[in-house]
Parts: structure tokens; sequence; C-alpha cells
């Protein structure tokens, strides 16, 4: 198993296939597996930023106007579709509409126990 010092890779861009910034590693959902912790996705995105600052509290009408500029873009993204390999410039692993898919569906994938370790 890997072990990788998660902030290395909080607040990284993330970058396409084609070197496009799609956005910044806002937070990480990670899970038990035994005496480790392994990522389960990644969330990028402003809105992702502000899920992590716990700022879920900020007025409505100001949440919608940032989504409505058009920043209000979040991505969640499986483990496995985002090469850590190298923590300091991760990049996808797919396109990006297999990203986009990944969004809409509610994921109960499990996490790979082989991917990435942090200890507590």
């Amino acid at each position: 198993m890997t072990e990788i010092n998660l902030d290395l890779v909080l607040g990284r861009p993330v970058l396409t296939r084609n070197g496009v910034l799609l956005g910044r590693i806002e937070a990480i959902n990670v899970v038990p597996h035994g005496d480790a912790w392994v990522i389960r996705e990644f969330h990028i995105g402003p809105d992702a930023l502000l899920e992590r600052l716990a700022v879920r509290l900020l007025p409505r009408l100001l949440r919608e106007a940032v989504q409505r500029r058009g920043r209000g873009r979040r991505h969640r993204i499986a483990w496995h579709q985002i090469d850590i390999t190298d923590p300091r410039n991760p990049r996808l692993t797919c396109d990006e509409a297999q990203v986009s898919l990944h969004n809409g569906a509610n994921n109960r994938e499990t996490a790979h126990p082989g991917n990435i370790k942090n200890r507590p």
C-alpha cells in the first residue's frame, strides 16, 4: 500500500489529459480500511472549497450568485480517475466527460485499499 501525505495533494491544481486546468483539489473523501485510510473521491472546485471550510451557512442568494457566474462548478472525482503518483502534479486518468458521468451518479463504489494510505 502506498502512503502519501494528503497535505501535499490538497489545494493542488488538477489537469486534464490535455493539460487544461480542471480545478483545485479542495477536499478528499477518505474511508477506513483496516488500520489505514483510503481515498474514495476527490472534491474539486469552488463549491468544494466552501464545503471544506464548512461554510454551508452562507446566505442562499450568495451561493446562487457564485453558481450563476459559472464559478460554482464542483467535481466529485472517483479515486481511480486521478493519478496522484506525483502528489504535487495530480492529473486526470480519464476524459472530462467521464468525470461528469460520475458527478451525476450516486457513487457507492468501494475505495481501493491499494491506492493511498494516510496516518490519522
